[in-house]
């Protein structure tokens, strides 16, 4: 995943954080702005929540724009250069998901959340990093993850058919396989206890509402050039052209006929 950091990189960290807005925005419609999924009290004060793969928080602003109780939020990503410079009552630390846990912050949060960032797991399998986090939580915490489905999305048009099977083929030759369909079985195989699933379709594009049309659109098509980059570093079914012409492509579909994505929401709780 070297070739998307990089890429997103140069593409600058203004344009990926208004992109992850846009996602969110996307994501917070479909939920019925319920982002928080895990059967949490969270109308008691004074709870620990962590996103990791943060960005700039948004996904913690949202839920905290959602209630009246106060909580602790914290936020950690590798990509510290994302972190708000004002950070507004969020505490943010710079942290790889691949990497082990500090020990003092083990046993210590009520909810810990990831979210479309799994992918990031290699060159490590996506159930030792879930594993590791699921460590986060004190007994009693629940933790949450939500990715994208590439495996076996909602049908398309031919070009985001083609996307969702070139970043399948990636998956799987950077070895991190069908990860957003095995959430449940992963937080199953970590040892939470109340394991749920919960599939959410996203309209994109012509097809969403029209307040969130242009929104949708950069939220999905941002990462296609990037990964496209990373399919160029394994061996797919697509050639230098297919791969050279599908942004566009993609961009144009969602813009005049629309789209779908889903993702899938799991949660459990540590016991």
């Amino acid at each position: 995943m070297d070739n998307f950091m990089n890429m997103t990189k140069k593409a600058g960290h203004t344009a990926e954080l208004q992109r992850l807005v846009d996602l969110h925005a996307v994501y917070d419609d479909a939920m019925d702005g319920k982002l928080v999924l895990a059967p949490i009290d969270l109308q008691e004060p004074g709870k620990r929540i962590l996103d990791s793969g943060t960005a700039d928080g948004t996904w913690l602003r949202g839920v905290r724009s959602s209630l009246s109780a106060k909580h602790h939020y914290f936020g950690s990503d590798v990509e510290s250069e994302l972190f708000p410079e004002q950070p507004d009552g969020i505490t943010f630390f710079q942290h790889s998901f691949t990497e082990p846990w500090p020990e003092d912050i083990r046993n210590s949060f009520d909810l810990a959340h990831i979210r479309g960032s799994l992918a990031g797991s290699s060159p490590k399998k996506p159930i030792d990093v879930v594993k590791d986090f699921t460590s986060l939580v004190k007994p009693g915490g629940w933790v949450q993850l939500q990715e994208m489905n590439a495996f076996s999305p909602p049908s398309n048009g031919p070009a985001m058919t083609d996307f969702a099977r070139m970043v399948s083929e990636v998956w799987t030759r950077i070895n991190v396989g069908d990860f957003a369909n095995e959430l449940k079985s992963m937080l199953e195989e970590a040892g939470l206890q109340s394991v749920q699933e919960r599939r959410i379709i996203c309209e994109i594009g012509k097809t969403a509402k029209p307040e969130l049309r242009t929104q949708s659109v950069n939220g999905v098509t941002g990462p296609v050039r990037p990964l496209t980059s990373v399919a160029r570093g394994v061996p797919t079914s697509f050639n230098e052209e297919q791969l050279d012409t599908l942004p566009e492509r993609v961009k144009a579909e969602l813009e005049s006929e629309g789209g779908r994505i889903e993702v899938i929401v799991a949660w459990g709780q540590r016991v």
